[in-house]
C-alpha cells in the first residue's frame, strides 16, 4: 500500500480517503521518495552591514532576506556604496574569506553575515577597523544540508535517535541549490519503521530540522510518498526493518 501526501511542509495531519487499520500491530511504513522545492533561507530578517568614515556618519544596508550563495552576498555588499569600503574575496582552496576595510573606513557585518563568512572578527556589534580579516572556519552558505522527515504515527518504543525516542522516519541530504529549485530523490530500499498499533484516519509527515524544529519553507511544496508493509513482507527482507 502506498500515499502520496502533498504539501507536507506546512507541519499538518492530511486526512486519508481510506483508513489504515494497525490494531494487531504488524504494519510498517516507509519514505519511497519525496520532491522538495528549495525555498528555506540562509539569512533571516534583520541581517544588516553597515560602514562609515573613521568617526563619521553611519549608513547601514538591511539584507533582504532569502537563500544566498557568496557570489551574490559579495556583489550586494560591494554594491552598497559608490566608494569602496573593502573587498571580500574566498580561497577557492581552503574556504576562508579574506576580508579588507579600506584605509580610512570601518564596517560592521551582523551576526549572521559572519556566521556565513566563517569569521569571528566582528562578533557581537564590534566594528571592523581598517586592515585584513581572515576567516577562522570556510565559508558555509549551505545552512540546509539534511531534511529529517518526522511521521507522527510512528512507534517511538521501537524508533530512537541517539537513544531517545523519536518520530523520525528518514533523512534526506539535499545538497548544493538555490532557491526555488524542484528535486525528487527515491529510495529504493526505504527502511521501514514500525507504526503505533490503532486505526489511522489521518497520517501527520513533517519535515524538521535536527533539533526538531519544523523548516520554514516559505510556502514552497515538499511531497512525499510513502510505503506501507506488513511484518510477514519484511521477514523476506530483513535489512530493511528499522
Amino acid at each position: 500500500m502506498s500515499h502520496t501526501i502533498s504539501d507536507v511542509q506546512r507541519g499538518e495531519a492530511t486526512r486519508l480517503q481510506r483508513c489504515i487499520d494497525n490494531c494487531e500491530g504488524r504494519l510498517y511504513i516507509g519514505l519511497r521518495s519525496i520532491t522538495f522545492a528549495v525555498g528555506w533561507y540562509n539569512i533571516e530578517q534583520g541581517e544588516t552591514f553597515s560602514w562609515r568614515s573613521a568617526g563619521g556618519t553611519e549608513e547601514t544596508l538591511d539584507i533582504e532576506p532569502g537563500l544566498y550563495w557568496f557570489d551574490r552576498l559579495k556583489k550586494l555588499l560591494n554594491e552598497a556604496n559608490a566608494t569602496p569600503n573593502h573587498t571580500l574575496e574566498v580561497n577557492k582552496v581552503n574556504g576562508l574569506i579574506t576580508l579588507t576595510v579600506s584605509p580610512g573606513m570601518e564596517i560592521l557585518l551582523s551576526d549572521g553575515l559572519l556566521e556565513l563568512l566563517g569569521l569571528d572578527d566582528g562578533l557581537g556589534g564590534t566594528w571592523l577597523t581598517t586592515g585584513v580579516y581572515v576567516g577562522d572556519r570556510p565559508i558555509n552558505f549551505a545552512k540546509r544540508q539534511v531534511l529529517w522527515v518526522h511521521l507522527d504515527e510512528i512507534s517511538t518504543t521501537e524508533n530512537t535517535v541517539d537513544g531517545n525516542p523519536s518520530t523520525l522516519l528518514s533523512t534526506v541530504g539535499v545538497g548544493d541549490h538555490s532557491f526555488g529549485d524542484i528535486r525528487t530523490v527515491n529510495f529504493s530500499h526505504p527502511e521501514y519503521k514500525r507504526l503505533r498499533p490503532a486505526t489511522f484516519a489521518e497520517l501527520n509527515v513533517s519535515i524538521r530540522d535536527k533539533a526538531g524544529k519544523i523548516i520554514q519553507n516559505h510556502g514552497l511544496p515538499i511531497d512525499v510518498s510513502l510505503d506501507i508493509v506488513d511484518n510477514e513482507y519484511l521477514r523476506l527482507q530483513p535489512d530493511q526493518r528499522c
